[in-house]
């Protein structure tokens, strides 16, 4: 969370009032709440602000189903602006970079639907790990089993 004010959690608890008007005077309208030990910290905001990230996703998403959903503008925009995004989709194959835009775009869908970040954090290491295996000639030929033209007969199921 870049640029945000941090305050400890006693802080939220001890004194609300002040930590509320530290949280209105942060200019990303959100704090960091550190709490002790192994504990993850948290996150404050105002709900009117979690709205607005949250119909930013929204915006973006459907600006990019659109933008996907016309080959014309896929092929010259998405598919060049993605790789500045995500330099590790040059080792993907050209139909394996569509595959990964059009399912970036269904999970963002998706996972706005469930109001959960984590599907779409899942897809891009799956296709981040993917281009890693293209990269590794060596690798590739080791998970890439040879094609058999014909493995002869195949002997019928015993019942």
């Amino acid at each position: 969370m870049p640029d945000a004010s941090t305050v400890n959690f006693s802080d939220l608890l001890q004194r609300p009032n002040e930590t509320v008007d530290k949280l209105k005077s942060a200019r990303s309208r959100s704090l960091r709440v550190r709490r002790r030990g192994t504990e993850d910290d948290l996150v404050l905001t105002t709900a009117a602000r979690a709205d607005q990230d949250d119909e930013l996703v929204e915006v973006a998403a459907r600006m990019l189903r659109a933008v996907m959903g016309n080959p014309v503008l896929r092929s010259k925009y998405l598919l060049d602006i993605l790789p500045q995004v995500f330099p590790w989709m040059r080792f993907l194959e050209p139909e394996d970079q569509v595959s990964f835009a059009q399912e970036l775009i269904d999970v963002m869908d998706a996972g706005h639907d469930i109001d959960s970040p984590t599907p779409v954090l899942h897809l891009i290491s799956q296709w981040r790990h993917t281009a890693e295996v293209y990269a590794d000639p060596d690798l590739l030929k080791a998970l890439r089993p040879g094609i058999i033209d014909d493995a002869g007969a195949v002997a019928q199921p015993a019942e």
